[in-house]
């Protein structure tokens, strides 16, 4: 078994921050290092990998078919080697000081209260500011360490690590089916029904279902809205309408008990992936990595408690 790589694994970062940002001044601005030695660690790299990564002109860099490629795996190179380093590093000093988080509403208040006593408690000599925010924070311009956010990472100065996906399925209460002239049995039938909208994807004006690869887009009339999941339960429970709950968090209670009944089960709507993010510089952060573990325990807990 061949025990040496044929490349050097900083040579992936730099790589990796090239292609991010599209130029080699960015890129070593970013990781504090001079435009030489990350031309040079480019050469090198391609040099031992005996393929072509970058194309490169006075205007911009582009990434070869090959380079995409080999960007998709080092990412996870990359973050399998941070995580090793917050491993040991944790294993040398307690996590300690102080952490500024911004959570978006809609996750709510429950979830993370739990994250953090279950964090103060874990880590005694660790102080903690979460704040619920209703919109999209960013972790420097808005002064936190740490922002939970959706959708796609548009900024190279910071990391995104996966917390969870939020499956989501459209229900309603017992009380209000119980008073439909009609099972719901198609779609099409939620465009004549009051709605309660979550607003956790910017309030769309159409819902799009899906059944296997089967896509259908409805647009129901909302009833209510709120950009929190506690204040949309109580609205389905009062029989206000048919809304959409995370399977993971908030309801999982009410399905046990059938106050919630899942409405269309095989049709259902977008999935919600949660990152958490922060900025590059505190990638080896033995405290992040203990609020990150702590934050995926919690949403673990909450699938699994009754």
């Amino acid at each position: 078994m061949e025990q040496n790589l044929p490349f050097n694994v900083d040579s992936l970062l730099v790589f990796s921050k090239v292609v991010e940002c599209r130029s080699l001044s960015k890129a070593a601005q970013l990781l504090g290092m001079p435009k030489s030695t990350v031309s040079r660690k480019l050469t090198k790299l391609e040099e031992d990998l005996g393929a072509k990564l970058l194309r490169k002109n006075t205007h911009q860099i582009s990434v070869t078919d090959l380079g995409e490629r080999v960007y998709s795996h080092s990412m996870k190179i990359l973050a399998e080697a941070n995580g090793i380093r917050a491993l040991v590093e944790g294993g040398k000093q307690e996590p300690q000081g102080g952490l500024r988080v911004a959570i978006p509403t809609f996750i709510g208040i429950d979830y993370a209260a739990r994250v953090g006593v279950t964090f103060l408690s874990n880590f005694p000599k660790s102080q903690l500011d979460i704040r619920l925010v209703d919109y999209l924070a960013h972790p420097i311009k808005d002064g936190y360490d740490v922002v939970f956010g959706i959708g796609p990472l548009r900024d190279s100065t910071l990391i995104a690590r996966k917390l969870f996906t939020l499956d989501c399925f459209l229900c309603a209460s017992t009380d209000f089916l119980a008073q439909l002239p009609e099972p719901l049995t198609t779609p099409s039938q939620l465009n004549h029904l009051p709605f309660i909208d979550c607003d956790f994807l910017g309030s769309p004006h159409k819902l799009q279902l899906a059944r296997g690869r089967r896509r259908v887009e409805i647009s129901p009339l909302v009833r209510a809205r709120a950009n929190n999941f506690q204040i949309c339960k109580q609205y389905i429970l009062e029989g206000l309408g048919v809304g959409i709950m995370p399977r993971q968090i908030i309801c999982s209670g009410e399905l046990q008990q059938g106050t919630i009944l899942p409405v269309l089960p095989d049709w259902s709507p977008e999935s919600v992936e949660v990152h958490m993010i922060y900025p590059f510089q505190l990638s080896f952060s033995n405290l992040i990595s203990a609020f990150y573990k702590i934050a995926q325990q919690i949403i673990t807990e909450n699938s699994e408690r009754p």
